[in-house]
């Protein structure tokens, strides 16, 4: 799972190159509903969709989330489980479609059930990585079992990617691939800039 079938690189190059992103659907009223529960975080700053952000050109110091993550069970700053999972394998939250969302949760809520304590290795015996076809370096789950784990975790979930917001802050994860990688970022338009207005 730590990259045997995947190649890591050539996956955060697709991301960077996915010109596919259409500008998010999501209205103003349904981005403050999706992050009720987050905005009194005097660390977040919750960012508005904007005609010229997609998920792999967001602000500086910027990371995309998509609303079906949320609905799933991504809190916002993550969970640590999911802090480590970003942070062992590079990974920002807009290349996790949201069966990796469901799948994790779910797999806590087992784990806490049994009384079993989370640990990253238990989490790559169990699953590994699959792209996601159709969308250019985005990932889901499978499990390494021949049945599955959880029978009622759908990897289907319709237009998800057309449905994002952005949140800035201290949250502990890497941020875009490519403000990860140049040590001086510009907004998308070319230009040094600040976050845009929270909500």
């Amino acid at each position: 799972m730590g990259g045997g079938e995947i190649e890591w690189a050539e996956l955060a190059n697709q991301f960077h190159r996915d010109s596919s992103y259409q500008e998010s659907l999501l209205m103003e009223h349904e981005v403050l509903n999706t992050t009720m529960e987050f905005r009194g975080n005097p660390n977040l700053t919750i960012i508005p969709p904007a005609p010229d952000l997609r998920p792999n050109r967001p602000f500086e110091g910027a990371v995309c989330v998509y609303r079906a993550q949320v609905k799933y069970g991504l809190m916002l700053p993550p969970q640590p489980e999911f802090k480590e999972i970003l942070n062992f394998f590079q990974l920002i939250p807009a290349q996790l479609s949201p069966n990796v969302i469901t799948y994790v949760c779910s797999f806590l809520k087992l784990l806490q059930a049994q009384g079993i304590p989370w640990t990253l290795s238990l989490f790559r015996n169990l699953f590994s990585w699959m792209v996601v076809p159709g969308y250019r370096g985005c990932l889901a789950l499978r499990s390494k079992t021949m049945k599955a784990i959880f029978s009622g975790a759908s990897s289907s979930h319709s237009n998800w990617r057309d449905y994002y917001f952005f949140v800035g802050g201290d949250l502990g994860i890497p941020l875009t691939l490519e403000c990860a990688l140049l040590s001086s970022s510009v907004t998308p338009s070319g230009q040094r800039g600040t976050l845009p207005r929270r909500l």
